[in-house]
């Protein structure tokens, strides 16, 4: 995790991104095979953020089942192999990367610059206006 250095540090020290790191060591320090992470890169520098990132995929390598919440769709795509889009608690569609984008057909081809995405699909499911 890349805080050795700073074991002896009181953890109230910590930056964000160290803290983040900490929570996910904790986490994974007895190897589970399922591990559910919720947003965990929120608030994190960009080193701290590839740390996390690169972690979690070895772990998905390692044959650990990853249940992953995030709303930045880059990180889902590059993560994930199954996808839930979730719309105030309804689950909207779900299903691999291709088949919901399939699902969508033309219209989320027209409305894809340069090409259909997994943020694209999103708000085409639940619109473009800003909500509180």
């Amino acid at each position: 995790m890349g805080l050795a250095d700073r074991a002896k540090e009181p953890v109230k020290r910590f930056s964000g991104g160290m803290l983040r790191r900490l929570n996910l060591a904790c986490g994974l320090i007895h190897e589970p095979k399922v591990l559910l992470l919720d947003e965990p890169t929120v608030g994190i520098d960009p080193q701290s953020r590839q740390r996390v990132l690169e972690i979690i995929e070895e772990r998905k390598r390692q044959g650990c089942a990853i249940l992953y919440t995030t709303h930045y769709m880059n990180e889902a795509e590059t993560l994930c192999d199954h996808f839930a889009i979730i719309d105030h608690g309804r689950v909207l569609t779900r299903g691999t990367l291709d088949s919901l984008l399939a699902q969508a057909g033309e219209a989320i081809q027209r409305e894809s610059k340069p090409e259909p995405s997994l943020e694209r699909l999103f708000l085409h499911l639940t619109g473009n206006e800003l909500r509180e």
